[in-house]
């Protein structure tokens, strides 16, 4: 069976998120899980303000309290030049799948965890480079992808896709096949749940109505 994830490596409830899809992944190996970066803020220029930092604070807590992940309430990464854009993770998961597509989950964990628990700036080329340095990927081969028009376009391409199934936020885990698509939970679910939507859909590819969880979209993030 063949799954698409949609999430962002920005959007704090694909970060906890993250653990349970692990789980599936250990526990589901025979599924083809494709991992796309639906584009929760790209281009952003939202800055990290008072405001918006106590907004951040606000969901990051509830994640926390849903998911049991952990948080640097921080936010280290906070500078002038740091705005809220998501492009430029998202692309660096992009460029990882072209070169070690085997490899995109534990980039995409790695990048989760610079962000939301050493404060890193994942928005920064340099701090990605060496996020893929960590998979053995070459730093200057990295960057040279990375800045390539070709990967920007790809990176958009992801964007799209994820608007034309009508993904209306993150996470979102569905199947596409003959057209049709079929959500297999929109938002936060813990492991448990999941698994018996995923069960349900192997042997009976009927997927529940009620599959909806706390999510990231582009005018909310929390429950």
């Amino acid at each position: 069976m063949k799954l698409y994830y949609f999430m962002d490596p920005m959007c704090s409830w694909c970060y906890g998120f993250s653990p349970e899809m692990k789980k599936l992944k250990e526990n589901y190996p025979n599924i083809d899980l494709q991992i796309i970066s639906g584009g929760f803020a790209p281009g952003s220029k939202q800055k990290v303000t008072k405001e918006y930092k106590d907004f951040l604070e606000y969901h990051w807590r509830n994640v926390s309290l849903c998911s049991g992940q952990y948080f640097d309430h921080s936010m280290k990464f906070i500078s002038d030049n740091f705005y809220y854009n998501t492009e430029p993770s998202s692309r660096a998961l992009v460029v990882v799948q072209g070169f070690l597509p085997e490899k995109d989950f534990e980039f995409l964990s790695l990048m989760q965890k610079a962000f939301y628990v050493e404060g890193k700036d994942i928005t920064n080329d340099e701090v990605l480079a060496e996020l893929a340095e960590e998979i053995d990927v070459d730093k200057n081969v990295f960057l040279e992808s990375f800045h390539s028009e070709e990967m920007k376009w790809k990176t958009a391409q992801g964007f799209q896709f994820s608007k034309q199934l009508g993904v209306k936020g993150f996470p979102t885990l569905l199947t596409f096949e003959n057209g049709i698509v079929k959500i297999l939970t929109h938002g936060f679910q813990p492991f448990e749940s999941l698994k018996e939507i995923i069960e349900e859909t192997m042997t009976t590819m009927f997927i529940p109505e009620s599959v909806y969880g706390q999510s990231c979209s582009d005018i909310s993030c929390g429950c």
